[in-house]
């Protein structure tokens, strides 16, 4: 009896032995080999399949450190692990701002939500958790060298190096963050725009540019270079014409009053822009913009060789006052109505499909901007038809120090660069949520779940109990 009942322990103690060992093996095949499946709809929670290229094509360890505020942790956890789960080589920390405040000054961190991507000593950052964000994120990560982005000096623009109040120090750190290198250029110099150069800042010159440099520019320009250009108020005369003669695009001149901003804190000649035109730069872009002693810009209703599209609009109440001498800020005879286009994205047009040879122009008048294309290239210059792109901003001030780190004025700095060199290897990936699909019970249904669920599927529970007991009684 007593070789009998060890025998019964000891194959018990084998059996749970098999067993734990059994649930560790299935445990950590789990762990290592585990599999998701995505059963809503739109497939919200799985990502897109340029996002999984990118992911198993990663040449080496990829880390993400995220900076969500307490809220929205959760999400960015969610989200970053289904990008780990795709690919071993990317791993993830999330870190609270607050309670780590050393680590998100190390990180440069700037706002709450924003991703370091760190691979090697190469690191660039992204401002949420999007699908979209993040894999261009990685792509710009990917990218063997950095991106040149020079900053004109010698004529008086915003300096490049200045953290006092009108310098844009914090803007240069803003580009450095997203992956570019960020160098002056003093073209009164050199005379040409570097070749490694994928856009160039003209940051409100107070000076008239000298006609090396404006040369330079519109050789890179016409060449397929990319601007980004700046003016304001004050700028002079002539640099503002030059706008016209070259993107089809005036500066008047004038100070744009917006009534809107001081119903919502600010000052009639601040405007606060929250919503904003259809364009390229501004796609799911919500963040409100504050635009300081801002000047009004006149596309060409009719560009001749390219495509002129608004990005930033003032409110319907505004208006542009024409007489800077005038103390009254209200609307007055002459003064431009809003709404009051603040920033332009001007890009080539697409060649015309047409066989026939286009009909000869009239003559055009002297003085004005055809005459002054007309002339450079009958004599022999470049001709004036532009193979680049340019971003123009009637405003300086929203990328100086004193106003860049207002709500979203970084964001839509970093995006217009952005824009301006994409090298086409970037991917556009909508958001994708549940669709609103409501159950909606009839009449009829109504009753059938109610006789079903409140009185026939009981009235089965308690024939069937009763039966058992009943027969297990007669045993």
């Amino acid at each position: 009896m007593k070789r009998r009942n060890t025998l019964l322990t000891t194959n018990a103690l084998v059996s749970a032995a098999l067993v734990a060992a059994l649930l560790i093996a299935l445990n950590y095949l789990a762990t290592v080999h585990h599999a998701r499946w995505d059963l809503t709809a739109t497939r919200e929670h799985s990502l897109s399949p340029q996002t999984i290229s990118v992911l198993r094509s990663l040449p080496g360890p990829v880390q993400a450190v995220a900076f969500p505020n307490g809220d929205a942790a959760s999400s960015y956890r969610q989200m970053l692990a289904t990008y780990q789960y795709y690919s071993k080589n990317f791993q993830y920390r999330i870190v609270d701002p607050d309670r780590n405040p050393t680590e998100a000054q190390r990180y440069k961190i700037a706002s709450y939500g924003q991703i370091v991507l760190n691979r090697g000593r190469a690191s660039y950052t992204v401002d949420s958790d999007t699908e979209e964000q993040l894999t261009n994120g990685l792509l710009h990560l990917l990218q063997t060298t950095k991106k040149v982005v020079y900053a004109l000096q010698g004529e008086g623009e915003v300096p490049l190096d200045d953290f006092t109040r009108n310098g844009m120090g914090n803007a240069k750190e803003a580009l450095t963050s997203k992956g570019f290198d960020v160098k002056t250029l003093f073209l009164v110099q050199t005379g040409r725009v570097p070749d490694d150069a994928a856009a160039v800042i003209v940051a409100a010159p107070t000076r008239e540019l000298v006609a090396q440099a404006r040369d330079a520019v519109e050789r890179y320009y016409r060449s397929g270079g990319k601007l980004l250009i700046l003016v304001d108020p004050q700028t002079p005369q002539d640099t503002r014409s030059w706008l016209g003669t070259t993107f089809q695009v005036d500066a008047p001149g004038g100070l744009v009053i917006d009534p809107v901003s001081r119903l919502m804190g600010g000052d009639f000649a601040v405007p606060i822009v929250t919503q904003y035109p259809y364009n390229d730069i501004t796609q799911n872009f919500n963040l409100a913009t504050a635009f300081p002693v801002s000047t009004p810009l006149v596309p060409n209703p009719k560009p001749a060789g390219v495509t002129i599209t608004p990005v930033v609009k003032t409110s319907d109440a505004s208006y542009a006052k024409t007489n800077l001498e005038s103390k009254n800020v209200r609307f007055e005879a002459g003064d431009l109505k809003g709404p009051i286009t603040l920033a332009v994205q001007v890009t080539p047009s697409p060649p015309a499909s047409s066989a026939s040879p286009a009909p000869a122009a009239p003559p055009a008048k002297p003085g004005t901007p055809a005459a002054a294309a007309a002339g450079t290239k009958a004599g022999g210059a470049v001709s004036p038809a532009s193979k680049g792109s340019a971003v123009i901003f009637g405003n300086s001030g929203f990328i100086r120090n004193s106003y860049i780190g207002l709500v979203g004025n970084r964001d839509l700095f970093t995006s217009a660069v952005a824009w301006l060199t994409q090298s086409g290897n970037l991917v556009s990936i909508a958001p994708r949520s549940s669709p609103f699909d409501p159950f909606i019970v009839g009449g009829n249904q109504a009753r059938y779940l109610f006789l079903g669920s409140v009185i026939v599927l009981p009235l089965v529970l308690l024939v069937i109990g009763g039966t058992v007991y009943f027969r297990r009684r007669s045993l």
